[in-house]
C-alpha cells in the first residue's frame, strides 16, 4: 500500500467515512494493516517510523481544526496558519474604541487584560501537547496500534485547544477594564441573569447563554407566576418537558442555553475542565468574541525506553484571546462547589 493510499484511509477511519472501494466498517481494519506493513518488524518500524508519523501528524492537522471549531465555533472564530505565520484579527472601532479590551495570554503564561486601540491585532501562539507510549512488542502482536496513537493525539490536542480557550474566558472574569456591570458574582438569581442578558442585547440581536452542567442544573425551571399565599408557582411546560427528557432547561426567558462540555482532569473525578460556577452571556450574530489561533503543523518526537517502550510526545501551537469586554457578561455562581483544580485570574 502506497503512503498516498495510506494518509486516504487514515483520514476516513478519522472521520468514520469510507472511499469508494471499502465499506467504513473496513477501512479501520485496512489502515491498520496498511501501517503493520511499514513496521512488519523492530528494524521496518525504526527505517519507516517517519514516514509513519508524518500520516498520523498530517490527519491530525486535517482533523483537530474541524473538531475544536465544533466545540467553540458558535462563540469563537477559529482561524489556522503556517508555522511562523502572523494572524492579524480586524476589528471595529467606532464609537466602541474607548471599551475595547484584549485578555491573552502573556510570555509569563498568566492571562493579561490591555487597552485595544487599532483595528488589528494579533494572537500570539504557544505550544501545547501531550505524550504517550507504544510497546513495540504488543503493537506486534495486535494488542496495540498506531491508528490508536492518531486517535489519541486527536482528542488529547482537541481538549488542550478547549482547555485553553476556557481559561482565556476564566481570566475575564477579573480583568482591568471590565465594566462592573458586565457581571455578578452571588448564588443564583433569575433577576440578576435577567439583567446581564439585557447587557448583552444591547449590542447584538440576541444573546446565549454558555455554562457549565453544573450552573445549568443550578438555574431549574423559571417560574412564570411567582409562589403566593394561595397558590404555587406555574412552570412553563417546556420548561419542565426539557428537565424530564434532557435533565436541563434549554431556554431562559427567550434566551438559548448552550452548554459546555464538561469533563475531569483526574482519575477520582474530583477536578474538573472547566469552572462549574461560570456563566458567560454572548451575544448573538456580529463579531465572535473570543479568537483562536492554531499555527503550523503538529510536531512529534519519540525515544525508546529500557524496558523496549517508545514514547511519542506531540505538540501543536495555539492561542486564544477574548476581544470587547463590554459587550458580554459572566455570572459566577458562587452557591457552586469548586471543583477546578485552580482558578485562573489576572
Amino acid at each position: 500500500m502506497t503512503t498516498a493510499e495510506l494518509k486516504e484511509l487514515a483520514l476516513h477511519s478519522a472521520r468514520g467515512t469510507a472511499p469508494a472501494t471499502f465499506s467504513a466498517e473496513n477501512v479501520n481494519a485496512a489502515f491498520t494493516d496498511g501501517l503493520k506493513e511499514l513496521a512488519s518488524n523492530y528494524y521496518e518500524f525504526m527505517e519507516n517510523r517517519y514516514t509513519i508519523y508524518s500520516i498520523l501528524t498530517e490527519t491530525v492537522d486535517a482533523i483537530v481544526p474541524n473538531k475544536v471549531i465544533d466545540a467553540v465555533g458558535i462563540f469563537a472564530e477559529v482561524r489556522t496558519a503556517g508555522q511562523g505565520e502572523k494572524v492579524l484579527f480586524k476589528t471595529k472601532l467606532g464609537k466602541q474604541r474607548a471599551k475595547k479590551f484584549l485578555t491573552r495570554v502573556g510570555l509569563s503564561g498568566v492571562y493579561e487584560t490591555f487597552r485595544l486601540d487599532n483595528s488589528t491585532f494579533e494572537v500570539p501562539a504557544f505550544a501545547i501537547g501531550g505524550a504517550c507510549s507504544i510497546d513495540y512488542e504488543r503493537m506486534l502482536d495486535g494488542a496495540e496500534s498506531m491508528a490508536e496513537l492518531m486517535d489519541i493525539m486527536t482528542e488529547g490536542l482537541t481538549d488542550s485547544i478547549y482547555i485553553e480557550v476556557q481559561k482565556t474566558l476564566r481570566a475575564a472574569l477579573d480583568a482591568k477594564g471590565r465594566p462592573s456591570q458586565n457581571k455578578f458574582i452571588g448564588s443564583w438569581n433569575p433577576d440578576e441573569m435577567v439583567k446581564l442578558v439585557n447587557i448583552v442585547k444591547a449590542y447584538g440581536a440576541g444573546a446565549t447563554i454558555f455554562a457549565s452542567p453544573e450552573f445549568v442544573a443550578e438555574m431549574g425551571p423559571d417560574a412564570i407566576v411567582p409562589v403566593g399565599a394561595n397558590y404555587q408557582g406555574i412552570y412553563h411546560p417546556q420548561d419542565i418537558d426539557a428537565i424530564h427528557y434532557q435533565g436541563y432547561i434549554n431556554i431562559f426567558r427567550g434566551t438559548p442555553i448552550v452548554q459546555f462540555r464538561q469533563s475531569f482532569i483526574d482519575e477520582k473525578n474530583e477536578k474538573t475542565w472547566i469552572d462549574p460556577q461560570l456563566a458567560y452571556i454572548m451575544p448573538t450574530g456580529g463579531e465572535r468574541v473570543v479568537k483562536v489561533v492554531l499555527e503550523g503543523a503538529t510536531q512529534v518526537r519519540d525515544w525508546e525506553n529500557k524496558d523496549g517502550s517508545m514514547e511519542i510526545h506531540f505538540y501543536k501551537k495555539m492561542g486564544a484571546a477574548i476581544l470587547a469586554h463590554h459587550n458580554w457578561a459572566i455570572y459566577q455562581n458562587t452557591g457552586i462547589a469548586q471543583t477546578m483544580d485552580q482558578p485562573y485570574g489576572i
